[in-house]
């Protein structure tokens, strides 16, 4: 069903699901701890987030470092909604300890991993909540309905999404970007315009399709964009050769540059005669480019070419 907002909760790649869905839930808000450096809270384990990011992720909305007027979410997301969610998931896993001191230490990585075996096995323990009933009661605890969930590429996805399927696909390496990045990203008016065009056309072209067609028609339309760029300057250069090297262009010039000389001299009609020449190569230059603008303006993955750019300059 295609939706205008998405949401996704994540075991992992948060910046990757971040570009691409508009709401993103943390599976390992376990931990908290200053950074200086940044001047905020960073969140999570083994993969942090600056609650300043993660109030927009869940909400939309950026906090401030300043006042931390997002303090009291934060700690709603972490020391309320996610220790309940932790709770419940005990069974499965050791997300969370009331006294990390007196617990036997364990490494997050692997209790992470025993959530994710659990939840593609849909595994139900008797006395606890079946694992994929917590995972939905925590998204709806944070007024989140209807969600994906972002899988490890290594164990697949769900296939009835394509949004997951271009998210898994990597084309964006956003793991080199800062979180500063990825919200003016997610803030700018355009780039939203132009994510909302390509979920369109995933759901249009791709709902209900097989994951292997849809990442090798994805990878396809990459190719294919790429490939055009690149000959793009080549059928310039190429085009404004033959410009200059016209007969009829040259005599044409010829002809202008004798009737100048009449009034200027010889050297002031060679003069005429190649700016003329030299002003055609330049707007037959600024109309191809201005075309191809145009036309990787409106490529219906246009959002995933221009956020790799941005993230990269």
């Amino acid at each position: 069903m295609y939706r205008r907002s998405s949401a996704i909760l994540c075991f992992q790649n948060f910046k990757e699901a971040a570009l691409y869905f508009d709401q993103v839930l943390p599976l390992n808000m376990g931990r908290m701890q200053g950074d200086p450096d940044i001047g905020d809270i960073l969140v999570g384990y083994p993969e942090s987030i600056p609650s300043a990011a993660l109030s927009h992720l869940i909400d939309g909305v950026e906090g401030n470092t300043v006042t931390y007027s997002h303090a009291t979410r934060v700690m709603e997301f972490t020391a309320d909604k996610w220790v309940e969610f932790a709770k419940k998931v005990s069974p499965y896993a050791q997300l969370w300890a009331p006294d990390p001191r007196g617990e036997k230490q364990h490494d997050p990585q692997e209790e992470h991993q025993k959530l994710l075996t659990a939840y593609l096995s849909d595994a139900h323990i008797n006395g606890g909540a079946p694992i994929r009933q917590a995972l939905s009661e925590y998204a709806n605890a944070l007024g989140v309905q209807n969600f994906s969930v972002a899988l490890p590429t290594a164990v697949g996805g769900n296939e009835a999404d394509p949004s997951l399927m271009l998210s898994n696909l990597q084309l964006i390496d956003a793991a080199s970007a800062d979180w500063r990045q990825i919200l003016d990203v997610r803030k700018d008016d355009t780039s939203r315009r132009k994510l909302a065009r390509l979920r369109l056309f995933l759901h249009e072209d791709f709902q209900g399709k097989p994951a292997t067609f849809i990442e090798d028609d994805l990878l396809r339309r990459v190719e294919d964009y790429e490939l055009t760029t690149k000959k793009f300057g080549f059928t310039t250069l190429t085009s404004s050769l033959g410009m200059l090297l016209d007969a009829k262009s040259l005599q044409a010039s010829a002809g202008a540059g004798v009737l100048a000389g009449f009034f200027g001299g010889i050297e002031v009609g060679l003069l005429s005669a190649a700016a003329i020449e030299l002003g055609k190569v330049a707007l037959n230059v600024a109309e191809k480019r201005h075309d191809m603008k145009h036309w990787q303006s409106g490529h219906e993955m246009a959002y995933v070419f221009e956020t790799r750019n941005r993230l990269h300059k």
